[in-house]
């Protein structure tokens, strides 16, 4: 597994390599896109997350592929912003699903949700 962070996408664009590189790609692929029968699919996404700070784990859905919850290391400070970056691992067959958390910005944790990378 490598420990290297997710980019954030947000912040760093898709252009990376594996990742949809014209804005046309990504309007044919994008939401309208019809998934049906699909049995294999390459994903760079950010998405919002909550944060609990009973149970200090943050939730967020990964499009395609559901829910996840994580526990963080730290607490989050009232009003931070969190967010979850995640890219499939392997080529066209996704071998797993890879994510970081950012807290305002800056990557907390990083960690494999299924399979292997």
């Amino acid at each position: 597994m490598s420990n290297d962070h997710v980019p954030d996408f947000t912040a760093a664009g898709f252009g990376e390599a594996g990742a949809l590189d014209t804005q046309a790609e990504v309007t044919r692929f994008g939401a309208q896109a019809d998934l049906g029968g699909v049995q294999a699919l390459a994903l760079s996404v950010c998405v919002g997350a909550s944060y609990n700070p009973q149970t200090q784990q943050v939730c967020f859905n990964i499009p395609v592929y559901g829910n996840f919850c994580v526990k963080l290391p730290i607490s989050i400070p009232v009003g931070g912003s969190v967010k979850v970056c995640a890219k499939t691992c392997g080529s066209f067959i996704p071998t797993g699903l890879k994510a970081t958390i950012y807290v305002n910005g800056n990557p907390v944790k990083t960690i494999v949700l299924f399979g292997f990378c």
